[in-house]
Order: structure tokens, then C-alpha cells, then sequence
């Protein structure tokens, strides 16, 4: 073959250098991997130092030497109302469950008063909070700053100040801490005083929204009856007549005795005229008594009344008669003394209404009754020292090893 047309051979690339590789013994292995573990096991315990050790000690120190003693005032109350004898009728029972009903309602309004400003308010009023709760003994941590906002004092009494309701016994357990064992039970009678006002108003208020409205009818009816006894005392003194009734008695006995005698005198006018003329004198006298007799007995009966229905029997009454007659004054007596009647009998139930409005209030009137006063304490119970270290030290442990624990599942994850 010819060395001219030989094919050229292809160059081969340079070939790389091959790197050092350090391969580890045993040895090297185990110091390397004891080392980590022992910078794990430094972190950890540094960690345990500053996050459980540090804090337990400053909480040590703070609550065997800084915290101060705190006593505290236990109170136990209940609101009642006044009760009776058992119900046995369905009014009574429904009444019965509606006052039990009502001193629940007044027990939660009370509960929610004491932790209200209001309270704080009122309590002002009487004692000077700041001088109680910024006592030279109080520490730095409980004590109550001046500068304080009537809002931060509000959330301050609500730590000093606890109250539970059972509702199963429907007491009101009050328990009040102060720094002195007087100032304890200074403020806890004041809330027991205080609470005790505010259930004597909300019953003399519900006392008075259940009476205004029987008083309120009582006296409407009050107002007719004596606008009607005027009135029916007005007509008496313009008729001069107490009572037309009994006057229309008279009347009526009246003219039954006129008729009788112008019976008689009829009688008699004809017995004379069958044997004498009618010139005779016995028989003259006789008509002109009949005469006289007749225009009374009409004058009578004119004044008991006019013999007419009504005036347009007879066109206009221009007589006179019976524009005021015996009867219509009757009648408008008869009219005022019904409704005087009616009134009265009104009257009558209103004061019936009015007195059982006022029992049902006095029955369902509440007060507060505290079995379990005020007293001196004579020894701290607050704070609680070695529990409140064991419940920080135990949340402070569990919190660490949980924090541990992650950090070690995401170095696991990681690697």
C-alpha cells in the first residue's frame, strides 16, 4: 500500500489526571462520627441550660425571693326571692318556675357586673384601689402602676378578683387577694355590698314596671268616677232633687190618690143627680170639686210627663211640656247613676288588680343572702409557690424535648 494514501490515524484526546482519593479506615470513621456526637451532645445540653435550667432558676429565684405573699378572701352568696307555700294549682307552679327563672338571670347579671368597670367604678367610689393594690409589699410583677389606664386596672382586678357560679346549687362563689389581709377583706365586703345594691335595684325596678301599669289604670278609673259623682251632684243641685226616683214614687202614689178621689167624687155626683137638679147647690159644689180634681190630676201628670212618644208626634212642642219632666229627669238619672255604678265596680277592680299586682311583686322581689361572710385570713395562700415552679418546670421540659425532637426529624429528613 502506498504510505501516501494510507489513512491518517485519528489522535486519542488526552487522558485526565485521576484525583486523589482519600479513603477512610475504621479509625478515622469512629473518631469522626464521636465528635459530631459530642458537638450534638453540647448543643443539646446547651440548649436544655438555656431554654429549661436558666428560666427554672429565674422563676426559683423570683417566686422564693421577689413574689409576694398574697391573701386572699373567700365570699359565698346566692340570690333568692321571696317564696311561699308550695304551689299546688298550675298558676302557682308556672309562677313558681318563672321567679327560679328570674333569680338565674340575676345570678349571671351579677357574675358579669363583677367583671365589669362598673365595678371598678364603684369600688373607686369607696376604697382608693391604687393605695390597696400598689402596696409597698406587693412585688414588681403584681403591683398595680398609678399610671395605669381605668382599662388596665379593669384587666388587673379581673386577676385579683375571681368569681365562679354553680349553677347546679345557684351559689356565687366571690374570691378576692390583696396584699394585707385587711385591705383582702376591705374590698370583698365592698363587692358584697356593692352586688347587694344592684340586685335591690333591678327588684325595685321590676317592682315598679309591674305596679305602673294597675297603678296607671286605677287612676283613669279614679278620674271618671269623679268626673261622674260631679256631674251627678251638678244635676241634683240644678233638679233640687237627691233622687227623681224616689220623687217619680211620690208622684205616681199622688195621682193614684187623685184618681181615687176623683173616683169617689164621681161616684157621689152621680148618686146626686138621680134625685136632684143639676142647679142644686150640693150638686154644683160636687162638679166644681170634680173640676179642680181633674186640672190637678192633669197638672200632675203633665209634670210626670208629656204623654207624648216623641216631639214629632205633634209637630213643634210649643207648650213646653216635657222639656223637663219627671220622667226625662229619670232617665237622666237612671243614666248617670249606671254609669256612676259601672264606675264604681271598675274602681273596685282596679284596687282588686292593684293590691294583687303589688303582692305578685313583693312575692317575686330577690335579695342577695350571703352565708359565708368576710373574714380576716391569717395566713397567705397566694402564690402558690412550689406548684407554680413544678407546672413551669414541667411545661418548660416538655416544650425543650419537643424542640429537640424536631430538630433531630429534620436532621434525620436531611440526611
Amino acid at each position: 500500500m502506498d504510505p501516501k494514501v494510507a489513512p491518517q490515524q485519528e489522535k486519542k484526546p488526552a487522558e485526565a489526571p485521576a484525583p486523589n482519593v482519600h479513603v477512610l479506615n475504621a479509625s478515622e470513621v469512629q473518631k469522626r462520627s464521636y465528635t459530631a456526637q459530642r458537638r450534638r451532645r453540647r448543643l443539646t445540653l446547651a440548649s436544655f441550660v438555656l431554654l429549661v435550667l436558666a428560666p427554672l432558676a429565674a422563676v426559683i429565684y423570683y417566686y422564693t425571693t421577689l413574689a409576694a405573699d398574697r391573701y386572699a378572701v373567700e365570699t359565698k352568696f346566692a340570690i333568692r326571692s321571696v317564696s311561699g307555700a308550695a304551689p299546688t294549682d298550675f298558676l302557682g307552679i308556672v309562677s313558681s318556675v318563672s321567679s327560679a327563672t328570674s333569680t338565674t338571670s340575676d345570678s349571671y347579671i351579677v357574675v358579669d357586673f363583677i367583671e365589669s368597670r362598673d365595678l371598678v367604678d364603684r369600688l373607686n367610689e369607696r376604697l382608693d384601689l391604687v393605695a390597696i393594690y400598689n402596696h409597698p409589699n406587693a412585688d414588681v410583677l403584681t403591683r398595680l402602676d398609678p399610671e395605669k389606664s381605668i382599662e388596665d386596672v379593669v384587666s388587673y382586678l379581673q386577676r385579683m378578683v375571681s368569681v365562679y357560679y354553680d349553677t347546679s346549687s345557684q351559689i356565687i362563689t366571690l374570691k378576692v387577694q390583696a396584699f394585707t389581709p385587711e385591705d383582702a377583706t376591705r374590698v370583698s365586703a365592698a363587692i358584697l355590698e356593692i352586688c347587694d345594691a344592684l340586685v335591690n335595684e333591678i327588684s325595685e325596678r321590676e317592682r315598679q314596671d309591674a305596679m305602673r301599669s294597675a297603678e296607671k289604670e286605677l287612676a283613669r278609673v279614679e278620674v271618671k268616677l269623679d268626673e261622674h259623682r260631679k256631674a251627678l251632684t251638678a244635676f241634683r243641685q240644678s233638679q233640687q232633687d237627691i233622687d227623681p226616683a224616689a220623687s217619680a214614687g211620690a208622684q205616681i202614689q199622688l195621682l193614684g190618690e187623685l184618681e181615687g178621689r176623683l173616683a169617689d167624687a164621681q161616684a157621689r155626683l152621680a148618686s146626686l143627680t138621680g134625685f136632684l137638679d143639676s142647679d142644686a147647690p150640693s150638686v154644683r159644689i160636687l162638679q166644681s170639686q170634680i173640676s179642680a180634681i181633674e186640672q190637678q190630676l192633669e197638672t200632675q201628670r203633665n209634670r210626670l210627663g208629656s204623654g207624648l212618644t216623641s216631639t214629632s208626634d205633634t209637630g213643634d212642642n210649643t207648650s213646653g211640656i216635657g222639656n223637663d219632666t219627671l220622667t226625662e229627669r229619670v232617665g237622666t238619672y237612671e243614666d248617670l247613676a249606671v254609669d256612676l255604678q259601672f264606675l264604681q265596680q271598675a274602681y273596685v277592680t282596679a284596687l282588686t288588680s292593684r293590691e294583687a299586682a303589688r303582692i305578685e311583686a313583693d312575692r317575686a322581689q330577690r335579695y342577695l343572702t350571703a352565708f359565708v361572710k368576710p373574714a380576716v385570713p391569717e395566713r397567705s395562700l397566694y402564690p402558690k409557690r412550689v406548684q407554680n415552679i413544678l407546672i413551669f418546670a414541667g411545661f418548660a421540659l416538655m416544650l425543650w424535648g419537643i424542640a429537640v425532637m424536631i430538630v433531630y426529624v429534620i436532621r434525620e429528613h436531611s440526611s
